[in-house]
């Protein structure tokens, strides 16, 4: 009987040990993840836990996430502007927005992807909301928008003829004064 209880004992300690070492791989992974996290919960949109990326993210600390609805939080209420969008969420399990503004605590505007999924734990609905700062590739895309525009005004009003072949060559691209002397 005391080889059982043992046995039972050592049964106990390493799920225990197992569970622990799982707990310590998310929270390391929820730290020191390089998106924001917010968990929510699915039923009261209560925020339960913040990653630090999030609060630096933002400028905010931890205590004016903690324990306030979503909606309630200045910089969300366009991402969730109300309990009916909230509700849209409870019902379809997912929700992605790309490419919405946000201000941090000192006022400087970000743009991000803000995803969320519904998921059970301990059988609770929780929401996982992932905020993605998208606003280097933003501010890239745009750049890159306008040297496009540059290069398309530069060869457009060239004096030189100005044309684009592809490997085969076969014309991809020519400009107006290419046109005008070649007569095509």
């Amino acid at each position: 009987q005391d080889e059982q209880l043992l046995q039972s004992e050592n049964k106990y300690r390493i799920i225990f040990d197992n569970l622990l070492a799982s707990e310590l791989q998310y929270r390391r992974l929820f730290e020191s993840a390089k998106d924001g996290i917010l968990i929510l919960d699915a039923e009261t949109g209560m925020i339960k836990d913040v990653n630090p990326f999030l609060i630096n993210l933002l400028d905010y600390t931890k205590e004016q996430f903690i324990e306030k609805t979503i909606w309630d939080i200045g910089f969300f209420k366009d991402i969730v502007a109300n309990y009916d969008k909230f509700k849209e969420l409870q019902k379809k399990d997912y929700v992605r927005y790309e490419n919405l503004s946000l201000e941090t605590a000192k006022g400087r505007k970000i743009n991000v992807e803000f995803v969320s999924n519904v998921y059970i734990v301990n059988g609770k609905r929780i929401i996982q909301c992932n905020i993605r700062d998208i606003t280097g590739s933003k501010r890239a895309e745009k750049d890159l928008l306008e040297s496009e525009e540059k290069f398309r005004m530069i060869t457009e009003n060239s004096a030189d003829a100005i044309f684009i072949t592809d490997a085969k060559g076969r014309y991809v691209y020519v400009n107006a004064k290419s046109v005008d002397l070649l007569g095509y």
